[in-house]
């Protein structure tokens, strides 16, 4: 019965782990603000807290690196690239990029923007400078938070861009963003997409190259062929 409590006890401390809330507060007026949140905490990102250097010794020696050692994959692309040729590559290729796929798609349709806000003013040396580079902006700001907008959950979002044609004016942005998802998303994304890819690296590692016979193989297979040849 008590190991019956204990297991109830875990089950119940990761069920309110995977409630938690992670994101990311971040904003830009002239100089880029980022803090990323789990629960109540907050940590800075951008910009880092200046660290204090320590004096250093003057007993102190200083260390010596060792020689690297060169790790071994087991997953060569030559092998690979042998057994499978290149429409096996390709379809390598295709696979690796599905589950990537997959995987952002599992986790940003679980992701809640709080707040995006985008106000970018456009200027240029002359007119149709500034004009240039308003369309060149609104190409590019326009249909890319459409796209977020269509993959996570928006519960409000402001993009505006405005031409300035003002003399001497300069082009500004300020921005705010506010999102957040929760623990347990990111948890079962690992855990699904990541037994994915441990079984697509095992099928990799698996592939071998076809072995080349040696010389003397060679010379008994000819001597046969020549053998049954004379019959």
């Amino acid at each position: 019965m008590i190991f019956l409590y204990i297991l109830l006890g875990i089950f119940l401390i990761l069920g309110l782990i995977s409630i938690i809330p992670v994101g990311v507060d971040a904003r830009y007026r002239t100089k880029l603000y980022c803090v990323a949140k789990i629960g109540f905490l907050r940590f800075r990102i951008v910009p880092q807290k200046r660290k204090k250097k320590k004096p250093k010794s003057p007993e102190a020696k200083p260390k010596r690196e060792k020689p690297k050692k060169e790790k071994n994959d087991g997953v060569s692309i030559k092998k690979l690239f042998e057994q499978n040729g290149v429409s096996g590559i390709i379809n390598i290729i295709k696979k690796i990029g599905s589950l990537a796929v997959g995987a952002l798609k599992d986790v940003f349709s679980h992701v809640i923007i709080r707040e995006l806000m985008v106000d970018i003013t456009v200027s240029g040396e002359n007119a149709a400078d500034t004009a240039l580079n308003f369309g060149y902006a609104c190409t590019a700001v326009y249909p890319a938070v459409s796209a977020i907008s269509q993959v996570c959950i928006c519960k409000d979002f402001k993009v505006m861009v405005t031409p300035d044609f003002t003399e001497g004016a300069k082009s500004k942005a300020v921005c705010r963003f506010s999102g957040d998802i929760r623990i347990f998303w990111l948890i079962k994304a690992a855990v699904v997409h990541g037994f994915k890819a441990l079984q697509l690296m095992l099928k990799l590692k698996k592939a071998k190259a076809p072995q080349e016979n040696s010389p003397d193989e060679n010379n008994i297979q000819n001597g046969h062929k020549s053998v049954t040849d004379d019959k």
